[in-house]
């Protein structure tokens, strides 16, 4: 079954019929929350003529997008949620790709490559956790930034694998691109060069600086956008047409500002929180998206989340609050952290043992928590958990669980045929 040619291709026809069927039901589910401001009430994008102002503005891409949207449906709610799910198979199978191609280098993984990979992209697309980023509209952004990293990275992959000078340029610049629509879709895909850097270490260059200096000019190019991206990322409040606030919480409430502390207040009546108060949360909320994507219950769009006023204290929970776990002392979730981390260092270093499967390991647990740093760092964020953030990271959690997954299913069936071999006998 998964040695045909017509593999892939059936693969991914199995990807599109599954989010179809999970998702048929959502496609009148109607405007909520930030939907309002930033579509409903965006008067700029029912007219094309803006799109050059729309596109020069925070997250121009996407916001084009729901003027393209208004264009050809008006406020027909179905065109939203249909563009928003062409979105979601176009990444579940761009996961599949990634996977596929970044297994089919390991030659041991190889021969397994490719159900790994379905494996991935199933789990991906059905998962879910991936409800609130698919058919809450206005998360669009979420996952139109992810698209553009998973091209960009694709792009990365094709391009090192060239063998002529100008088909690699092509291939590099074509990264900067992807780069560059995934910021203005939304802030977050800002992650890229980390994602890419590392993956080149990982996987083309094997942990050999030598042969990532070839590809130097990219990282130049990329390490250039990151610091301008950064600039661009923390000026403060920012406001879009429609009075809806640049940020990606409910109502507008998520805000990266690093001048918001200081005011002590918002304007929307939420009381600010002090960077060692949001990442001491932080450790906490990781904790927790790493249990939702395990066990997704209790899912909710706007969780009323304990904040932690020190490292080592129980934080307050809220009367009626309803979460998965007692929420422990941060310091708790640091440690477990901080394991999870250290493992995925020991297994990129030459100490470890595990040299064939550990840089596959190691590589997808970086990729859950680079992914998710710029709203689980220090920066505060008026909302300090959503499950829309965990979109792309969870590839992360997707690929190892389905490699352990497809481990067990490969010892039980050496197990078998070597039983069977042995009664023959």
């Amino acid at each position: 079954m998964f040695e045909g040619r017509k593999f892939h291709l059936l693969a991914c026809l199995l990807i599109v019929a599954s989010i179809f069927l999970v998702y048929s039901n959502t496609f009148r589910a109607t405007f909520h929350f930030d939907d309002i401001g930033s579509i409903l009430e965006d008067y700029g994008i029912r007219n094309l003529d803006n799109l050059p102002e729309i596109l020069k503005g925070s997250r121009g891409i996407a916001r084009a997008t729901f003027a393209l949207n208004y264009a050809l449906g008006g406020l027909d709610v179905a065109g939203y949620h249909i563009v928003n799910l062409a979105i979601h198979i176009t990444n579940a199978i761009l996961v599949y790709f990634l996977v596929f191609l970044t297994l089919n280098r390991i030659e041991i993984l190889r021969e397994r490559a490719k159900r790994i990979a379905l494996y991935t992209a199933l789990l991906f697309a059905v998962h879910p956790i991936q409800t609130q980023a698919v058919t809450y509209i206005v998360q669009r952004a979420e996952i139109l930034a992810s698209m553009f990293m998973l091209i960009g990275l694709l792009l990365f992959i094709k391009g090192s694998e060239s063998a002529k000078v100008y088909t690699r340029v092509l291939f590099y610049g074509a990264v900067a691109v992807s780069y560059l629509l995934g910021f203005y879709s939304k802030e977050m895909a800002i992650t890229l060069p980390a994602i890419v850097f590392l993956y080149d270490w990982c996987f083309l260059a094997k942990g050999t600086m030598k042969k990532m200096a070839v590809r130097l000019p990219l990282y130049l190019v990329l390490i250039a956008m990151l610091t301008f991206f950064v600039t661009r990322s923390l000026p403060g409040l920012q406001e879009v047409p429609g009075g809806s606030t640049v940020g990606f919480g409910v109502q507008g409430r998520e805000l990266i500002t690093s001048g918001l502390q200081q005011a002590g207040s918002t304007d929307l009546g939420f009381q600010s929180i002090s960077p060692k108060e949001y990442s001491f949360t932080q450790l906490n909320v990781l904790i927790y998206y790493i249990t939702l994507l395990f066990a997704p219950i209790n899912q909710n769009l706007d969780y009323d989340f304990p904040v932690s006023k020190g490292l080592f204290e129980i934080p307050l929970v809220k009367e009626g609050t309803v979460l998965n776990f007692p929420i422990p002392p941060p310091i708790v979730s640091l440690v477990i952290l901080l394991a999870l981390i250290g493992f995925a260092v020991y297994l990129l270093t030459h100490a470890s043992r595990i040299t064939h499967h550990g840089r596959l390991i190691a590589f997808f647990i970086l990729w859950f928590f680079i992914i998710l740093s710029p709203t689980s760092g220090f920066i505060p964020i008026i909302d300090v958990i959503f499950e829309h953030r965990l979109y792309l990271a969870s590839v992360g959690f997707f690929v190892i669980f389905s490699f352990a997954f497809d481990s067990v299913f490969e010892y039980l069936e050496r197990r078998r045929r070597l039983m069977t071999e042995d009664r023959q006998r």
